[in-house]
Parts: C-alpha cells; structure tokens; sequence
C-alpha cells in the first residue's frame, strides 16, 4: 500500500460508500419501477372496470413508473460522479507529489560561479 493511500484511507472509504450507494440506488430503482408498473397493472385489473377513469390510472402508474426509474438513474449517476471526483482528486495528489519529488531529485543544485575579477591597478599621476 502506497503512502498515498495510507494518507487518504478515509477518503476511499467515503468513495466507496458513494459508489455501493449508486449500485443500491441502481438495484433499488429498478425492483421499485417494476413494482410501480406490474404492481400498477395488477390493481387495475382487479379494479375491472369500477371506475371510468382507469384508463387515466393506468397513464399516470405508466408514467410514475417512468420517472421513478429516471430519478434512481440520475441519483445512481451523481453518487457515482462523487465517488470517482474524490478517486480524482486522489489520483491528481499523488501524481502532484511524484513529479514533484522527481523534480527535486533530478535537478542540480546550480553554483554560482563569479569571475574572477583582476585587480584593477590605479593609474600612476
């Protein structure tokens, strides 16, 4: 394990929560929408026609079902967007730090060499 990665443990813990939240959110949208819309489907059959406006139900279960999914998605993405920005961020330390240390070590200290001045002879009155 690099130093890095000991140095932001707490971090990739935090990520990798947001990323098992995204797949939780995944799992979950998709068991919730098929609920919605075969769950939906189902009531209205055992409705069979009791109300006129069954067919404006069935719409709206459709369509609930639908953005149920789309908002499980968006969520799913963000949180999956936050886990790999702090893997990101992560990553842009480390190599900050590796090109530095490289730098250090690959450049020479630079002398400063002085001419070596002659001594000037004042001139005789």
């Amino acid at each position: 394990m690099g130093k890095a990665e000991r140095k932001y443990r707490s971090l990739r813990v935090i990520a990798w929560l947001f990323k098992l939240g995204a797949w939780i959110s995944l799992i979950s949208g998709f068991i919730l929408f098929f609920a919605v819309l075969f769950g939906g489907k189902i009531f209205l059959h055992l409705m069979q026609g009791n109300s006129p406006y069954l067919q404006y139900m069935e719409f709206g279960q459709t369509a609930g079902a639908f953005l149920i999914l789309a908002g499980f998605l968006l969520n799913t993405l963000i949180l999956y967007a936050f886990s790999s920005t702090i893997h990101l961020f992560i990553d842009i330390e480390a190599n900050t730090r590796k090109t530095a240390q490289l730098l250090e070590s690959t450049s020479t200290p630079q002398t400063t060499s002085k001419k070596e001045e002659t001594p000037r002879i004042a001139p005789s009155p």
